[in-house]
């Protein structure tokens, strides 16, 4: 390489800054895009380069080449490229004295194979929370195409206008020696996967239907599109925030198509008719709302745009549909509370399936919304009056005046083996993407709950499961055969189990550690088993899917998008994880009491009273604003007050710890 310096510029804002090479090796990554990694060290120019540069340079912002014995040339790079590059070096808002005050160390990524980028965020996605890493930018577009420079030999300049990534690395009075080992061992981890294609991506658009969320639980999925290079076409009703004109930065989408949401018979051809309408080609057509999915299928089958069969999705929303398919003697379907009565008096056989304990919950349903656990006949009949009342997918209990919206319902068996959430990823039966969450026990089950209960929210979800290898297999073998009966091959599923006679436990550890999932002391003759809970036909909750992001460094709603697509290269490329898998906990914050919600910004607060824990914090999430209304906490139909995610790069019990903590200096005012 040259011994040449660069130096970065803009004029605009009076920033110059050297940029001196100080190492340059190939990444050794045997499973990924080849790269190599420029280590340079950026620091204000001194004052005779800066007169030079004031003298030879024309416009705003450029790449200054510099040499001891030749006159200063500029060299053309992207004005993107710089902003970015110069975002990278500042820690804070503002640009001027911060960026010029102090040296910093960067690295670039310069690909050593040329391709087309399949996401143009992947580095910001992997390497998030890395350790010595202080900010991660993408320096490229999406789908742009890469390669190694034309013309190396001309030294530095050359490599920085073919880098794809810039890195600051961590100032935190560690040396530099100390920090490489690590950063270097994070990078090969982190980005073992195929991150460019060598064929062309062609753009393609996506029809988005019925956004049930608000911008602050969905914009992950809109950024993702982006990043993807999927223009994004957003269908709902008249009113809804995606057709307004706020929030495009947050939620890119190409256009909004306002159409008649009502579920009813006709909810399929009103949106294949809007798809129809439209003046551009639309080659995708996805939803991630329950209720939705079926109509969104039929749709899609109607115009031929790839899909998962619609049977296959009334199937699985259908929650009687699904168990009969898998385990008919674990359910039972009660559509009259008399009849259910009559069979119980008259002591009919197989009136009820295996209990008590029994799980009394909605036909259809979501959010574990009317679920209910009882421990006698009598608040079994209570407990199948009070569902058989309430509206399915709704937080009201109010009965719809259109009956599609009633439903019956299922009375289930009761496991009490740990509960875990199952994320597959299926392409053509094959699974591609597979993990396991450990579901700590829900109000339900805790300790300081009645026998009988109506309140089922989760408490905690940990990643990835401390379950032995054994049962996970085991959880994969079952799991993914009872998606393919349901007549899927492929998609992204969220699925809902229990582990029978398990060897683990949930139980509080020695010296005051927190509640975990614990070998279990008692050795059990059986062999462990699956016990199925439900099958979600879609990615799980936004949460959730952001915390699989930081876990493995695969975003679900990636993949969703690409399966609706049917591009299989990214989708495959896309599903691999990290070598080393982080620590990665999401807890939920409970109201106190009733009232209205007085605080501004509770976690800003947090974060002033405590920076520290809350580096640690991702995506925390308010359910409630100031001036909102929180009805009694205790009902099922409340929403969590608040939810967070943590993660730890040292240890499980470190993750556990940090959520105790959080919800200990949580504070929310409520009047």
């Amino acid at each position: 390489m040259s011994s040449d310096f660069c130096i970065l510029f803009d004029r605009v804002r009076d920033v110059y800054m050297t940029i001196t090479t100080i190492g340059f090796q190939h990444m050794q990554n045997e499973s990924g895009t080849k790269c190599s990694i420029l280590t340079a060290l950026v620091q204000p120019a001194p004052p005779e380069l800066i007169e030079k540069c004031q003298v030879v340079v024309s416009g705003a912002k450029s790449l200054l080449v510099m040499s001891t014995n030749s006159v200063p040339t500029t060299i053309a790079m992207k004005r993107t490229k710089l902003d970015s590059i110069f975002a990278c070096m500042n820690t804070d808002s503002s640009f001027s004295s911060h960026v010029q005050s102090e040296q910093k160390l960067l690295k670039f990524i310069i690909p050593n194979e040329a391709g087309y980028m399949i996401r143009n965020d992947i580095f910001e996605e992997r390497l998030r929370g890395c350790s010595g890493i202080h900010k991660v930018v993408g320096l490229v577009e999406p789908m742009e195409f890469v390669h190694w420079p034309q013309f190396p030999q001309q030294g530095l300049s050359q490599l920085l206008r073919a880098a794809v990534c810039c890195i600051l690395i961590d100032d935190d009075g560690d040396s530099y020696a100390q920090l490489e080992n690590t950063i270097e061992s994070q990078l090969i981890q982190q980005l073992s996967l195929q991150w460019t294609s060598p064929k062309s991506i062609n753009m393609r658009r996506l029809a988005v239907v019925g956004e049930v969320r608000q911008i602050n639980a969905s914009w992950r999925f809109f950024k993702a599109a982006h990043a993807l290079g999927v223009k994004v076409v957003a269908i709902g009703p008249r009113g809804h925030w995606l057709g307004k004109g706020g929030a495009v930065k947050l939620a890119p989408r190409e256009a909004s198509i306002e159409i008649d949401m009502t579920v009813d018979h006709g909810l399929s051809r009103r949106i294949s008719n809007a798809i129809q309408g439209y003046n551009l080609p639309i080659h995708g057509l996805t939803t991630v709302t329950e209720f939705l999915l079926i109509p969104v299928a039929q749709a899609a089958e109607r115009l031929g745009l790839p899909t998962s069969p619609s049977e296959s999705f009334a199937k699985s929303v259908n929650k009687h549909h699904m168990r009969s398919e898998l385990s008919p003697d674990s359910c039972r379907l009660v559509s009259s509370l008399d009849g259910l009565v009559s069979q119980i008096t008259s002591n009919e056989r197989n009136a009820l399936p295996p209990g008590p304990p029994w799980i009394v919950k909605p036909c259809f349903g979501w959010h574990s919304l009317g679920v209910h656990k009882v421990t006698t006949l009598e608040g079994l009949i209570k407990a199948v009056g009070k569902v058989s009342r309430q509206t399915a997918f709704s937080r009201t209990g109010e009965i719809s005046k259109d009956s599609g919206w009633q439903t019956d319902v299922l009375i289930e068996e009761y496991c009490d083996g740990p509960e875990v959430d199952c994320n597959f990823v299926l392409l053509r039966g094959e699974i591609i993407f597979f993990e396991v969450i450990d579901n700590f026990p829900c109000t339900a089950e805790s300790s300081e709950g009645n026998a009988d209960s109506d309140n089922f929210k989760e408490t905690r979800n940990v990643f990835p499961s401390t379950l032995p290898p054994s049962e996970v297999a085991t959880l994969q073998e079952a799991l993914h055969q009872a998606i393919l009966r349901l007549g899927f091959r492929s998609g992204v599923f969220h699925v809902e189990a229990r582990v029978r006679n398990s060897s683990h436990q949930y139980q509080p550890g020695v010296d005051g550690e927190p509640l975990d999932l614990r070998p279990n002391p008692i050795h059990l003759a059986h062999d462990a088993s699956v016990f199925l809970i439900e099958i979600n036909a879609r990615p799980p909750g936004y949460v959730d899917t952001c915390a699989t992001a930081y876990t493995n460094g695969v975003d679900l709603f990636a993949l969703h998008i690409l399966i609706a697509l049917r591009d299989e290269y990214r989708l495959r490329a896309l599903s691999q994880p990290h070598q080393a898998r982080r620590h990665v906990a999401i807890s939920a914050i409970q109201a106190e009491k009733s009232g209205v919600v007085a605080s501004d910004d509770p976690w800003k607060d947090l974060e002033e009273r405590s920076p520290t824990i809350m580096s640690r914090v991702m995506d925390p999430i308010m359910n409630f604003g100031k001036g909102d209304i929180i009805e009694d906490p205790q009902l099922s139909t409340t929403p969590w007050l608040a939810a967070f995610t943590v993660y730890s790069l040292t240890s499980r019990a470190e993750t556990l710890s940090i959520c105790d903590q959080i919800k200990d200096d949580f504070e929310c005012k409520i009047d």
